[in-house]
Formats: structure tokens, sequence, C-alpha cells
């Protein structure tokens, strides 16, 4: 399926291709120069970009990949997305490939020989936090950024590492738990292909209530997380985010 994305150097166009939780474990060589290629285009376009999610909790546990995940996870600014669309030209002549972007402008992710970075784009929700997919994030964590050395170069990252684990994974972030069925059976591989697929395919007025509806859970989850850091470290430092928050952002931005 032949999708397209408009760049300030032109449309691009680009081959959606399924990927999902638990279709392969990542060859942690090539991931490595893919990140590092990545990078050197990066700087010399003024990207700035950083770590994030599975890569972030790699960086800090492990000091590397974590052996059991299956991508890399970076993120960009929304505010920074056509420097990043105004790449994919020249990401292309290095070997990379867009294999799915979406419609929301919440995630892009480009392919090199078999392995993949899923760049989470964050985009403004409410004071104090962004959201990517629908995903609300506490800004602190995409704002408030240092230095990490990673795979030889230095990469930013959240001054609050640490607690930005707890919050995603809550107090065993720690210790290393292998999350995805990579020996998934047949049906549900074929169930989860069809999912993505149909993710990208249908129109924009069975689209958007889903995931309005699924904004709101993620929201919920979001207040979750927060509770949880909150009780973990004995005080409040996440605030809870309002139920009718994509209400206010709406109305905000109309």
């Amino acid at each position: 399926m032949k999708l397209s994305i408009d760049t300030p150097n032109g449309k691009y166009t680009y081959k959606f291709k399924i990927v999902y939780n638990g279709i392969k474990v990542m060859d942690m060589v090539i991931a490595k120069e893919n990140l590092l290629l990545f990078n050197s285009i990066a700087q010399k376009k003024g990207l700035k970009f950083g770590l994030i999610y599975g890569t972030l909790l790699g960086a800090i546990r492990e000091h590397d990949f974590i052996a059991h995940d299956e991508d890399i996870d970076l993120f960009i600014m929304r505010e920074d997305l056509d420097i990043f669309k105004s790449m994919l030209f020249e990401l292309r002549d290095n070997g990379f490939e867009v294999i799915r972007y979406d419609r929301r402008d919440g995630l892009c992710s480009i392919m090199r020989k078999g392995e993949y970075i899923d760049f989470y784009i964050m985009a403004p929700l409410i004071d104090g936090v962004r959201e990517t997919v629908g995903d609300p994030i506490p800004e602190k964590y995409v704002t408030n950024l240092v230095e990490y050395d990673f795979q030889g170069e230095k990469f930013l990252a959240t001054r609050y590492a640490e607690e930005a684990m707890m919050f995603n994974y809550g107090g065993t972030w720690n210790v290393p738990i292998v999350m995805k069925p990579y020996n998934m059976s047949f049906i549900k591989r074929i169930k989860s292909k069809f999912n993505w697929w149909f993710y990208y395919v249908m129109p924009d007025f069975m689209f958007n209530p889903i995931m309005e509806k699924r904004a709101v859970k993620k929201m919920e989850r979001y207040n979750m997380r927060a509770e949880r850091l909150n009780g973990l470290l004995g005080r409040e430092v996440i605030k809870p985010i309002p139920t009718d928050c994509y209400k206010i952002r709406k109305k905000r931005t109309a």
C-alpha cells in the first residue's frame, strides 16, 4: 500500500509496512549503526531529538539497548516536525525508508536493514503535558534534557530519567521483564497485522471517534501512573490531568 507525506521538499511517497509488538527481536548491531547514522544526519540538519521509552530504559539500566526489545524509541517536538520531514529524502539516500506515519502527526517509523526507529512527535496537550498519538506525557520529560553517553556518543534525554522510568514502568523498572509475546501464534500474528492494516486504511469518520475513546483511556492511564509515582516517591511530583483535557485542548487550538 502506497501512502504519502507532505514535506517542505515535496511529497514523500512510501510503502506502508506492518510492524507490531512481538514481531521480532532487535538486531543490536544494526540498531546501533542506524542510531548513529541518524544522529549524524540530524546534527547536520539541526534536529533536536531525544531517547525515550524502551531505548531510554536500556540506556540508564543496561547502558545498551534492551536485549529483548524490538526497535529504537526516539522523540521530537511537534515544533520541529517540519525539520524532521525535510530530512526524509536524505534519510532515504542513506538507506532509511518510512514504513508508517500516523495521520495525527503523532508517530513516524523509519526502517533500514530490517531494523526500525519509532519517532514519537510530542505535541502540546494542556499546560505541563504533551501527547503523542493521544498518549499524555509530563512535559518536563521531553523539555528538561541533559546529555547521556550511549552507544559511544552523547544523546539527549530527560533530566528526570529514573522518575520517568517509575512513571512509565512502576517501581520495578530496574528489573528486566520480557513483556512482548514473540512466540505468538499464527492466528494472533494475522490478527495483529489486520488490526494495524485497518488502522491505517479506515476512513476518518471511523478513525476519529475510535481514537477519541482511546485517548480518554490513555488519559486515565496517565492519571493512574501519576498516582502510582506520587505514592512511590511519597510526594506529589506529577499532577493528574482533568478528565476533559482533550476538550480543553480542542478549545485552545480551535
